[in-house]
């Protein structure tokens, strides 16, 4: 899968909130560096569930602009949180099949990202592994 073909199929999972879809195109292991943790997880159930709150937290969630650089990428992301406005990156590096393999993301103004990361602290802590997983 081809960089663009990644970002077509990442902005359709996103729009539809798909985690399946969002599963398809995500490698087992890949990291994610967020501002609201302080460790990197690379758990893809959890890295599912997080990005699924991120898409329900941020209201208007839309982006806005994308720079690709072989197998990086750069999605410039927008919304609101309580009413205050967010303007965030998302940095994607895939792998030589095509799937994300490190998701970095980047949240500004200060007091939008505090209020992001208390709504997506209670998300966070409703996750709840598959049957059988270990954590």
């Amino acid at each position: 899968m081809t960089a663009h073909e990644f970002l077509s199929r990442w902005h359709e999972a996103v729009l539809a909130k798909d985690a399946t879809a969002l599963s398809a195109i995500i490698a087992e292991g890949c990291e994610l560096r967020s501002p609201v943790v302080w460790t990197p997880t690379q758990d893809k159930d959890y890295l599912i569930h997080i990005l699924q709150g991120v898409i329900e937290t941020v209201d208007g969630f839309a982006y806005r602009n994308e720079v690709i650089d072989g197998q990086d990428l750069i999605l410039e992301f927008t919304g609101t949180v309580d009413s205050k406005g967010l303007v965030g990156i998302d940095k994607i590096t895939l792998n030589e099949q095509g799937e994300m393999v490190l998701i970095e993301v980047l949240i500004r103004p200060l007091n939008t990202l505090m209020a992001f990361a208390e709504r997506m602290r209670a998300h966070a802590l409703r996750y709840q592994s598959p049957a059988g997983a270990t954590a």
